[in-house]
């Protein structure tokens, strides 16, 4: 079963419940809240779930700006053509009011646009209140009292005889201000195929947490290689490979190999003190624990994925390191926040003419590409990209001039983040690839 968590108030979830039997093989389990603020207790307790189902636009990405990003597939229920022309076609078909004397608060007034407009309708709505920004703008506060007002304003003015809102709280608040009102239709195909949708990431975030997981852990001593482990090491290190759900395999090698799966790997990177026992036997016996995971698909994929990891891992020398391969061949290192995952491939061919025009590597040309899409506005200094890279300042501005050369970047002002010293040239960049 994938147990899908669905936030909403308790009118939107009573009315979703109807439908989960429609959809095999799927679990709902509900979290109701009054406002919206309640969602950041609400997120917490449903960590159990596979997916997060939001009854409306608001509760979801109120939700993201708190978390950032969802630890696990969201997605929520959406308005769209269909639920606008029903709500139309009931309140013409009862001869409620007029277009042009109803108020409209909807997500996207597209929607009720292109209906109107398909349909030759006359009259046309004139009283229209979009929050198409909330999909873009995660700095601005979303407020329901200016919502609230547009209508009761228009129809205490007597401009409109019909409010038709597609918030919960506002339609409450209207009822107490006993302003006709009805809220948008949630068609039963909307929430359907939500509810498929949900079902179909729960399935795929299940398929990604059952990959294969392939580990080497090595043990080494500043100027050689450990053969014989002390046994409290090996000790601390079989634990944690028991917490996370994995099986040592024995190897005659002097490493320690263990299988699992990536639930098991994303355990460990989200809880990574669960390394500090380990770290804490390895210190007293002056050993330094290298541990490289693999991830795939298959076990043979997972093998070679971890050997690159280990590669990288033993690569640390005189120090504890991790890093991990996943199934696209992107490597991680979870310690280090500052670290930025490398791309080992690519099959986009646009990359590959990119770094050919270039005469960089298409890795180099990835983290670019990373470096770009990970930033709120595209503008930075040669010091962004020396960070970002982990290189010298003189091996940033080398690289940037090459993406000059080519046309791709330009320079749009300058900074000067000290008294003394020259301006920083603030550059922006257009890959052609888009």
């Amino acid at each position: 079963m994938i147990k899908v968590a669905l936030f909403g108030p308790e009118e939107a979830v009573n009315l979703v419940k109807k439908y989960d039997s429609v959809i095999e093989e799927i679990e709902l389990q509900p979290f109701i809240y009054q406002t919206t603020e309640d969602m950041e207790t609400l997120i917490t307790q449903a960590v159990h779930c596979d997916v997060y189902l939001f009854s409306g636009i608001l509760p979801y990405f109120y939700t993201k700006k708190i978390l950032g990003s969802f630890s696990k597939p969201a997605i929520y229920i959406a308005d769209n053509e269909l639920d606008v022309s029903l709500t139309i076609l009931s309140v013409t078909h009862h001869k409620v009011a007029e277009l042009d004397r109803i108020s409209f608060d909807l997500p996207d007034r597209r929607n009720l646009d292109i209906i109107v407009n398909q349909l030759q309708m006359s009259p046309k709505p004139v009283h229209v209140l979009d929050y198409s920004w909330v999909k873009s703008d995660s700095e601005r506060k979303f407020e329901v009292e200016p919502i609230l007002k547009f209508h009761y304003e228009l129809w205490q003015s007597g401009k409109v005889d019909l409010s038709i809102t597609s918030i919960h709280a506002v339609y409450d608040r209207l009822v107490q201000l006993n302003v006709p009102c009805m809220r948008m239709i949630d068609a039963e195909k909307t929430i359907v195929d939500a509810l498929k949708k949900a079902k179909s990431l729960g399935e795929l975030q299940l398929a990604k947490y059952s990959q294969i997981a392939m580990g080497h852990i090595m043990l080494s001593a500043k100027d050689q290689d450990i053969k014989n482990f002390d046994q409290s090491v090996v000790k601390e290190v079989n634990v944690l490979i028991k917490k996370i759900n994995c099986t040592v395999q024995p190897t005659t090698d002097g490493s320690i190999v263990f299988y699992g799966t990536k639930g098991g790997i994303d355990y460990l990177v989200d809880n990574l003190y669960l390394l500090d026992d380990v770290y804490k036997a390895a210190n007293e016996q002056s050993v330094y624990v290298h541990m490289g995971v693999g991830l795939g698909m298959t076990i043979v994929e997972a093998k070679n994925h971890a050997q690159i990891a280990i590669s990288f891992s033993s690569k640390k020398g005189c120090d504890h390191s991790i890093h991990i391969v996943n199934e696209d061949k992107v490597v991680s290192n979870p310690q280090k926040s500052a670290d930025h995952p490398s791309i080992l491939k690519t099959e986009d061919e646009r990359i590959f003419e990119l770094a050919k025009q270039l005469k960089i590597s298409v890795t180099n040309v990835m983290k670019m590409k990373q470096f770009i899409e990970s930033r709120p506005v595209n503008s930075f200094t040669s010091s962004d990209i020396s960070e970002y890279f982990g290189i010298t300042k003189r091996s940033s501005e080398r690289m940037l001039k090459k993406y000059m050369e080519c046309g791709f970047l330009h320079i749009i002002g300058e900074e000067q983040p000290f008294q003394n010293g020259r301006p920083r040239a603030i550059y922006r960049l257009d890959l052609k690839y888009k």
